[in-house]
Order: structure tokens, then sequence, then C-alpha cells
């Protein structure tokens, strides 16, 4: 694996776990709406963390005044959007399973343990 860092390691890995998931996910119920319900999370949680690691990876190589601020908004804009997508799909039942949809958003937590604790470094993890 080329130079990545720890963050970008979780992104790589989230994408084969998601797939795995999802394919086992139809397989077993057979169900598009549970399958579509966990897309949804997963999409929705790969484009905040995404998000939030553009902005505050620009954030520390240039303007680190702004770091506390920065990364204080991202937390909430992160919170306010997963709270969207679960109130989307706890009012639509018939459309969204919040089960399913919940497990997506929690895809990039559930990953990022198992990478961190494989490929952390004893002395940290710098961002390049």
């Amino acid at each position: 694996m080329k130079k990545t860092n720890l963050i970008e390691k979780i992104f790589l890995f989230a994408w084969p776990y998601a797939i795995l998931f999802s394919l086992i996910l139809y397989l077993i119920t057979r169900d598009m709406d549970y399958l579509l319900s966990f897309l949804l999370g997963f999409a929705s949680s790969m484009l905040m963390n995404s998000l939030n690691y553009r902005i505050m990876k620009n954030i520390y190589k240039d303007k680190q005044h702004l770091i506390k601020k920065m990364h204080i908004v991202m937390y909430l804009a992160k919170s306010l959007f997963f709270a969207l997508i679960l109130f989307i799909a706890y009012r639509y039942p018939e459309e969204w399973n919040i089960y399913f949809t919940f497990v997506g958003l929690l895809t990039f937590r559930v990953v990022s343990l198992p990478v961190t604790l494989i490929f952390a470094k004893k002395d940290g993890d710098v961002v390049d």
C-alpha cells in the first residue's frame, strides 16, 4: 500500500466492507429496501467523513488558528446531516428501514476500529 495515512486507509477498507455487507444483507433478506437503506447510510457517512477529512486537512496545513472552531462546526454539521438522514428514513418507513440506515451510518466507525488497531503507529499517525 502506498504511503497513506490512517484515515485514508479507513476509507479504503470501508468500501469492501460495505460491498460485502450489502451482498450478505441482500442474499439473506432479498429485500431491496433494506439494501438501499444501508447504502443510503453508508453513502451519507462516507460523504460527510470525506468532507470532514478534506476540510480539516486543509485547516491543519494553512489556518491552524481555526482548528478548534472548525472541528466544532464540522461535528455539528455531521450530526445534523446524520439526524436528517435518520429522520428521512423514519418518516418514510415504506421506502427506508431506519435500522439499516443507522448501520450504514456507523460503517465508517465500525471499520475504523480494526484498521486503527492494525495500522496505527506507536508514536501516532501524522497527516501528510
